[in-house]
């Protein structure tokens, strides 16, 4: 064991962690340096830092994130000014939005959409119209109907529906996941993927770079290969200080043939199968989609696949299109509607889902989310939905996995649970499904977290369901998940000034987090 881990340690990933380190420390000494030899320099970053705070507050964007970078450019004038500089060269960013644009033109005439379903679909569930013309509509992302779903309360049931579904592959596998890590889940996992390249089933794998940071070995990529699987790892780290390696991939999708697809919360790590212990009992969410849904699932896959070819093959696109049985129209199964969220345009595509849905419910709101560091725009759909009678619930996990996260979450509790919000925590570990079910009939379940890097930072998926009789299959798993959670009260909140005081700073910087 002790050996496993002085391997991870010195891989060549974590050296340049080191790098980074050092590169800090270089920065810091120099500039300390300078500006402690020079009243030029100081004076000129103090009028560098009320330039960029001017600016800042001029832009478009998040106030959250305006009053962040304000505070720490105004309290530390020096490295505030200068990390804003560095994190804020967006070059590669705006390149990538510019390859996804040709992207999502290139797919429009690929993703299957018939407008009659969305009429459908719009008659039947008037009050979520708005919120499908905006995903299909404004961002491309159609509705679908005659998609079965099934619906996996726990990690396990999903993990042996995925290897089921893995052997029957005939054409294609496309394989996405923001951790994969070496243990029986990727083991068995990996094996499939090899006899189905052998067996001329095209394989494609990707995962992120910092996501699998120090749970696979270096050559992982090689190794794929060298079997047969195409494998790319996404925004590779590298040691130099930019903003675009906070864009990392979070998405979890896995299409097979483009006739089904799974997504949710569960990575490829044993962890999320109960395999192994981390953090007590792990509670994650899942959902398979069987028939049209699961090609939208795949063209998401396909987007950020396809950022890094050349071109764009109009016959390999043709290639990958599933033909589906059509039955007569029907909406007993009800609709889906698979979308994606980028950091890289001026959309935040969940938070605009959330804060839609939250608003439209009538009798109820029940969410699942390992994090809530809300910005102003959910926490006020929270707030009034609760104070205009809505019984609106919100689990988190009893044990957390990131201390200052978890800390920052609670911080909210109080304001919450004031207006009417019912907050629980899961007793039995680590709470990780991301879900939202409204009024017992519309829901998203995804890789979404209620939280500042899910929303804003990192590419991330989800499905929109209205009307699919598996929402009653998540509401039952619901109601048995608070029966293994504690109810939190403000009389069990800490009431000391200098801890609510630490939650208060925590907030304002919660944008980083």
């Amino acid at each position: 064991m002790l050996h496993k881990w002085l391997l991870q340690i010195f891989r060549r990933r974590v050296l340049i962690a080191i790098l980074i380190v050092i590169q800090f420390a270089i920065f810091a000494v120099i500039i300390n340096q300078s500006v402690a030899y020079s009243i030029v320099l100081e004076t000129l970053f103090t009028f560098l830092s009320v330039a960029i705070a001017l600016h800042v507050v001029w832009k478009k964007g998040k106030e959250a994130y305006k009053i962040t970078w304000i505070l720490q450019v105004l309290i530390f004038p020096v490295y505030g000014a200068l990390f804003y500089l560095i994190f804020n060269r967006q070059t590669k960013t705006r390149k990538l939005q510019k390859k996804l644009e040709q992207i999502y033109k290139f797919h429009r005439s690929y993703l299957l959409e018939d407008r009659s379903v969305f009429e459908a679909a719009s008659q039947e569930y008037d009050e979520y119209s708005t919120q499908m013309y905006y995903l299909q509509e404004t961002m491309g992302f159609p509705v679908y109907d005659q998609t079965k779903i099934t619906y996996y309360p726990i990690g396990e049931a999903y993990y042996q529906a995925m290897l089921a579904d893995l052997v029957k592959a005939e054409k294609y596998i496309f394989f996405e996941f923001f951790i994969v890590a070496e243990g029986k889940m990727w083991s068995e996992i990996q094996e499939i993927l090899i006899e189905k390249a052998a067996a001329g089933v095209k394989v494609n794998v990707m995962f992120d770079d910092i996501g699998s940071f120090v749970t696979l070995p270096n050559d992982t990529k090689e190794q794929l290969e060298a079997k047969g699987i195409e494998c790319r790892v996404y925004n590779p780290f590298h040691p130099v200080l930019t903003s675009s390696q906070n864009n990392r991939d979070h998405r979890k999708v896995l299409s097979i043939d483009g006739m089904v697809a799974f997504t949710g919360g569960i990575n490829i790590a044993d962890e999320y199968i109960n395999e192994i212990e981390r953090f007590g009992h792990w509670k994650d969410t899942g959902i398979r989609l069987d028939g049209p849904g699961a090609w939208g699932q795949t063209l998401i896959f396909l987007e950020l696949w396809q950022t890094m070819d050349e071109t764009l093959s109009s016959e390999k696109m043709t290639s990958f299109l599933p033909e589906f049985n059509q039955t007569s129209a029907s909406s007993s199964r009800g609709y889906v509607q698979p979308f994606a969220d980028s950091p890289t345009d001026t959309q935040n595509v969940g938070e605009q889902v959330f804060v839609k849905m939250i608003h439209q419910a009538k009798k109820s709101v029940l969410i699942c989310t390992p994090y809530l560091i809300l910005d102003e725009n959910l926490e006020t759909a929270l707030v009034l939905a609760a104070q205009s009678g809505v019984d609106v619930k919100i689990i988190l996990p009893k044990i957390w996995d990131k201390y200052l996260v978890h800390m920052t979450s609670r911080s909210y509790y109080k304001d919450l649970i004031e207006a009417g919000v019912d907050v629980y925590e899961y007793t039995r570990g680590f709470m990780h499904a991301k879900s939202l079910i409204v009024d017992d009939e519309a829901a998203v379940i995804g890789t979404i977290n209620f939280d500042y890097r899910s929303l804003y930072l990192h590419f991330e998926n989800a499905v929109a369901l209205y009307g699919v009789p598996e929402i009653k299959d998540m509401i039952q798993d619901y109601k048995e998940t608070l029966k293994q959670s504690e109810k939190i009260k403000i009389e069990d909140l800490p009431q000391s000034v200098i801890v609510l005081f630490a939650k208060r700073v925590l907030r304002l910087f919660a944008p980083l987090m």
